[in-house]
């Protein structure tokens, strides 16, 4: 398509330019299948080994355990006694609307909060979910999914 981009703009023409195009994506493509197979049966550095590895893995580990294939240290979730020890609030008419005046919302779920529905203020910067967004939430990331700060 670029190369046709080009041809338009040339004296070469929209066709010729496509064709063009096309035939070196085309030669592109085929070296990088290339690379990748010497890359994939060479066992320099054990390259080989990690992406059979991966490839391999790829297959019987869950999304979750995907976002932590090459974990470096992050923080962990909290135990869910822990999370149970976070006070709850009530949501009423005083806590319902933000500094701006606007009707509060949950970062997590993207919902309004309806009065009379429970919810969590969490200790350190006093952002509010509701409690089952949150608990969620905590038991996998032990900060705030708002301004990550740490629990």
């Amino acid at each position: 398509m670029t190369g046709a981009l080009i041809g338009q703009e040339t004296e070469s023409g929209f066709i010729r330019g496509a064709a063009v195009g096309a035939i070196s994506g085309a030669v592109f493509s085929i070296e990088v299948f290339e690379s990748s197979i010497v890359l994939w049966k060479s066992d320099d550095s054990g390259i080989g080994c990690a992406l059979y590895l991966i490839d391999m893995g790829a297959v019987e580990i869950s999304f979750d355990e995907v976002q932590n294939l090459f974990d470096i240290g992050v923080a962990k979730g909290l135990p869910r006694d822990s999370v149970e020890k976070i006070p709850t609030i009530t949501i009423t008419s005083d806590n319902n609307v933000d500094a701006s005046g606007e009707r509060a919302s949950c970062s997590v779920c993207l919902q309004d909060f309806q009065l009379g529905e429970t919810g969590r203020s969490l200790p350190h910067c006093h952002h509010m979910f509701h409690l089952p967004c949150i608990d969620k939430w905590l038991i996998k990331h032990a900060s705030c999914p708002l301004c990550r700060r740490d629990l």
